[in-house]
């Protein structure tokens, strides 16, 4: 008996895996589908915002951050994917209808799809943040290890609240609009491109209540 049932949540396993395999993939092609670049764009719109605030704050405004380029880059495609997250997981369930009205389909997996495609385009961008900082002459730190523990963390902030975006997205349809903005708001109230020292300590305790501070 016991072996049954282990043998039916291995197939169950086994379909859900399958499942979010395929629509994982779906998702990655629709993205860039019909474009020149196709998954190009992955890496080229992480350089274009590099190069735009490493004009504006290191050759404009001198910014003292050491090491600057590594840590905008950093910054940037941390922040691009828990952006991109939560975007995408809050219009998961509304802007799949066709999957969400068919029956027996698991539809509490669509924001976890969202949230996996978008950590995928981290993982490709990421070796480039090792070739940046070799680029700078510096070592690779033994921190470096702690790597895939800091993105399961995240990954875990932005399921959570994608679950809870896709939820309220489905009562008030404005959600994802104002989302969109909160987070481009909050893109300027994380350390991205610019050293968290520099807020003023009486601020420091309401700055550190955005969970990307101490995650970037």
């Amino acid at each position: 008996m016991a072996l049954m049932k282990l043998d039916n949540y291995r197939q169950i396993f086994g379909y859900y895996w399958d499942l979010l395999h395929v629509l994982v993939r779906r998702d990655l092609k629709v993205q860039y589908e019909g474009t020149l670049l196709g998954f190009g764009w992955t890496l080229l719109m992480p350089f274009l915002h590099l190069g735009i605030f490493y004009f504006l704050f290191k050759v404009i405004l001198n910014s003292g951050t050491p090491r600057f380029t590594s840590y905008a880059f950093i910054g940037i495609i941390g922040y691009t994917w828990f952006q991109s997250a939560l975007s995408q997981a809050a219009a998961s369930t509304s802007g799949n209808r066709d999957l969400a009205l068919r029956p027996g389909f698991p539809v509490p997996l669509l924001p976890f799809i969202a949230v996996s495609s978008s950590m995928l385009h981290f993982v490709f961008t990421w070796p480039l943040i090792l070739l940046i900082i070799l680029f700078e002459g510096h070592r690779l730190p033994a921190a470096i290890l702690a790597m895939p523990l800091i993105m399961a963390v995240q990954f875990l902030l932005c399921l959570g609240l994608g679950y809870l975006a896709a939820i309220v997205n489905i009562i008030f349809r404005d959600t994802k609009n104002i989302l969109d903005v909160l987070l481009r708001l909050f893109y300027f109230l994380s350390p991205v491109f610019y050293d968290p020292q520099l807020v003023p300590q009486r601020y420091r305790w309401l700055y550190d209540l955005n969970p990307m501070v101490t995650l970037l």
